[in-house]
């Protein structure tokens, strides 16, 4: 079947959607799901699976789609969470709902397979603004799950929040299947070496599975610290197999040009700092008044106030696209950098008001999401056509880690120095919120010093040399 631009657009973007629903419709559920599997360790493992599914997809899934094409992976992919959704929301035994939640997680690595698929079926010039569309795509996702993921937990059972992920997941079947063209991939020129192609896969989640038990069991837990040297060890090992490879899986090489390297280090402060937006306001709005550093409200209202910066960032997205067709690929990183940092710098006098945190949210958000935005843009103006899912799926890997110790080195800070509730609880304090926001302000510094060393015009067949 043949399809236009927008059609093709259309569908991408309905599966982007699907795919960030079901990533962020269980936090509006896991109170919910704490309460129907005894503990928050349980429900805990319902984000954990997941989390470490969809990164060690994303990691093989984008290289796959380049060398067997593109929409035949992703339609695997998307047939695959939809299978997880319909089994977790057709059972209580918590063990086949991990299963269906694990397998929810492949639907993320579908994200460098939209970008390719964007990159092979549109004239360049509508390239950059398209890939932004995604952006907003994300957006929309992630609003969606939190707020219809309320709706339903409010008003319906929980397994009714699988079965809304369900029928989105297989109406972004049905669009790709019809809509997308069937392009055929680029097979490599030597048989491909499945044992250095998978090998990052346990060394990645081996690291984000130690990071993730340090928040209940600490740094300097045993089980921590081996996980994450035993994942350590097996990247090294890997990268040096696939430095050594003359057709590697995965070219390292190819991540290790200049715009491709600088896309990345901009992924990996952004982790770090402005994507730790939802965490950190969520808190300080949670936060009790009495602290000097926090309004006092709800989760209800802590999740309200990031509406306005979720509708505002819709345009964000397709504006950062815009702007690389303007004037090169330095700008949307330069001045999403500055904007984010102006949001923050203004963050420092502590917010006192609902309103000033929905403002602050606004800025933050825009500038954030024309980074998010400007990142795959640089890349794939920086890499050859068939590369691009790999490229796209390995800087997606770099700020899915960096974003997990982001998350752990921002708690961290604001427990820098705390006061004590009534109760004996330990609360951030002020100090702790503004060491916080000096933090993130220095990472965007660093987004800002990386995007004016970028090429501005990248000639990918060049970059790849």
């Amino acid at each position: 079947m043949r399809s236009g631009p927008k059609a093709i657009i259309a569908a991408l973007f309905i599966a982007e959607v699907a795919a960030i629903f079901e990533t962020t419709m269980v936090y509006a559920a896991l109170p919910t799901l704490i309460r129907e599997f005894g503990d928050p360790l349980t429900a805990g493992w319902l984000v954990t699976s997941h989390m470490l599914v969809a990164v060690g997809a994303v990691v093989v899934a984008g290289r796959l789609g380049d060398i067997f094409g593109r929409r035949r992976v992703m339609l695997i992919l998307l047939f695959a969470a939809l299978a997880g959704s319909i089994l977790s929301a057709s059972t209580k035994i918590f063990a086949l709902v991990l299963v269906g939640r694990a397998l929810q997680g492949l639907s993320i690595a579908v994200t460098p397979l939209i970008i390719g698929i964007i990159r092979e079926n549109l004239p360049p010039i509508r390239v950059p603004v398209a890939v932004g569309l995604m952006t907003t795509a994300q957006g929309v996702g992630t609003a969606s799950g939190l707020v219809l993921g309320g709706v339903i937990i409010d008003t319906l059972n929980w397994h009714w929040l699988f079965a809304a992920s369900a029928l989105l997941l297989a109406i972004a079947w049905i669009a790709v299947h019809l809509l997308v063209p069937a392009n055929p991939g680029t097979p490599p020129s030597k048989p491909i070496d499945w044992t250095e192609g998978l090998m990052p896969v346990p060394g990645v989640t081996a690291i984000l599975l130690g990071i993730s038990m340090a928040r209940s069991n600490g740094w300097v837990d045993p089980a921590v610290i081996g996980l994450v040297l035993l994942g350590i060890a097996i990247i090294a090992l890997w990268a040096r197999r696939s430095l050594a490879a003359s057709e590697p899986f995965i070219d390292l090489r190819l991540l290790a040009s200049r715009n491709v390297a600088l896309a990345n280090f901009v992924a990996i402060f952004f982790a770090l700092g402005s994507m730790q937006a939802v965490l950190v306001f969520s808190t300080f709005t949670q936060n009790p008044a009495w602290t000097m550093a926090g309004l006092g409200l709800g989760a209800t209202a802590a999740g309200l106030a990031k509406l306005p910066s979720n509708f505002l960032s819709l345009f964000a997205g397709p504006f950062a696209g815009w702007l690389q067709q303007k004037f090169g690929l330095r700008l949307p990183i330069v001045s999403g950098g500055i904007i984010a940092a102006i949001g923050w710098i203004m963050a420092l006098g502590l917010p006192e008001t609902i309103v000033q945190i929905v403002l602050l949210l606004c800025v933050i958000s825009f500038g954030s999401t024309i980074l998010n935005a400007a990142v795959p843009n640089v890349i794939v103006a920086s890499v050859p056509q068939e590369r691009t899912s790999e490229a796209i799926g390995a800087m997606s890997v770099l700020r899915a880690m960096f974003a997990a110790i982001g998350t752990q080195l921002i708690v961290l800070m604001m427990t820098i120095e705390t006061l004590s509730a009534p109760g004996g609880a330990q609360l951030p304090s002020p100090a702790g919120f503004r060491f916080v926001m000096i933090w993130v302000v220095a990472t965007a510094i660093a987004m800002v010093i990386a995007g004016l060393m970028l090429r501005a015009k990248a000639d990918p067949v060049e970059e790849a040399a």
